[in-house]
């Protein structure tokens, strides 16, 4: 925890990392501000990373400190700069914990494991590794169920909702592939090139049958759902809709609260692919901004289908955050069209991060 203090009761950052994720998250907490990182983006954003941790405020004893680290899973656009964040000696890091699940962690009596480190291609140090799970997988006990992490008072709370055991199992069947595509910068994805031109009628988009994601890589994201001082944020990295979906209903049940469940912030699954977000996730969580996480440079994400739905199925008024301001974005920007189905647009500027503040309530 460093002293910085800020408003908001959530602010997240998207950083402009290509076509990838890289999320910084603050929370003011007592005494200070509560940050964590979530992904890197891929290694060519190792520099704008770097100059948003060079800024952080130093403790007391000199460090730089992230109170939480999440490595999503092994896809190059989303942990690329691990290796130099973990090995980066000038900005002096210092982590509280850091989840990120290895072959070790994926299928239980595994022995043999590679550390964090080797696998991040960083020079090896001493790191808190799963340590809120107590070393082990950081997963939700089962399909359909979510984990509460324990918290301090006047801290975040965190609910784990992906992956499940039999995600992490399924990705144990293909790690050395799933690696050695990490390894040689591939993403682990459908190849998605489609490119929307004029718009047709949204309903249309929105009703087109999407293939389900099948990337047991995408599979094993780590998603949480972050809730401070009444704010809340469903990070999604790029798990499935369908363990989202069955793990947020359960939250509802297990809380008594309305379904669909209402969020603050909803980072996109997968950079807003249309294999990720199938109608039936709206009909589990709503939120007031949609963030979308890319520079469109690969895949043609987000996809149309993607953000027709949000308009038409997320709830009131949508706001849709882009951290790339390209022409594929700013169509939906269009004032006609926003006029018509009733949602907003915000961009990043040209190189800056998204920064979106979410306010207390209650």
């Amino acid at each position: 925890m460093t002293t910085d203090p800020g408003d908001a009761a959530i602010t997240i950052e998207a950083l402009p990392a290509g076509y990838g994720d890289c999320l910084l998250v603050s929370c003011p907490v007592p005494g200070g501000t509560w940050r964590a990182l979530i992904d890197t983006g891929p290694d060519e954003n190792w520099p704008t990373l770097q100059d948003r941790l060079a800024v952080l405020p130093v403790t007391v004893d000199g460090r730089r400190l992230l109170d939480l680290v999440i490595v999503s899973h092994i896809d190059h656009d989303h942990i690329g700069a691990g290796g130099f964040l973990l090995s980066n000696a000038e900005l002096g890091l210092s982590f509280n914990d850091v989840w990120f699940n290895a072959r070790h962690h994926l299928v239980r009596g595994v022995a043999e494991g590679e550390s964090l480190a080797a696998i991040l291609g960083a020079t090896e140090r001493s790191l808190p590794w799963n340590a809120a799970f107590g070393g082990g997988p950081v997963a939700t006990p089962a399909d359909g169920a979510f984990t509460e992490i324990p918290t301090q008072p006047g801290y975040p709370r965190i609910t784990l909702l992906s992956p499940t055991p039999r995600r992490l199992a399924r990705l144990a069947t293909v790690w050395d592939r799933e690696l050695a595509d990490l390894r040689a910068k591939r993403s682990n994805t459908v190849a998605e090139l489609e490119r929307g031109g004029d718009f047709p009628d949204l309903e249309a988009l929105a009703a087109h049958a999407s293939a389900k994601d099948q990337s047991a890589a995408n599979g094993s994201s780590i998603a949480i759902l972050l809730e401070h001082r009444g704010a809340s944020a469903l990070l999604a990295a790029d798990s499935f809709a369908t363990v989202l979906g069955s793990a947020l209903l359960s939250l509802a049940r297990h809380r008594a609260s309305q379904v669909p469940l209402e969020v603050d912030a909803f980072k996109l699954s997968h950079h807003g692919s249309r294999a990720n977000l199938v109608p039936a996730l709206l009909g589990a969580v709503r939120a007031k901004h949609y963030i979308v996480s890319t520079d469109n440079s690969r895949f043609g994400h987000p996809n149309d289908e993607t953000l027709a739905r949000v308009i038409l199925l997320g709830g009131e008024a949508p706001n849709l955050c882009f951290n790339f301001a390209t022409a594929q974005n700013l169509r939906w920007a269009d004032g006609a069209l926003q006029e018509k189905y009733g949602f907003t647009t915000r961009y990043a500027d040209p190189g800056q991060p998204l920064i979106l503040e979410l306010p207390a309530r209650g």
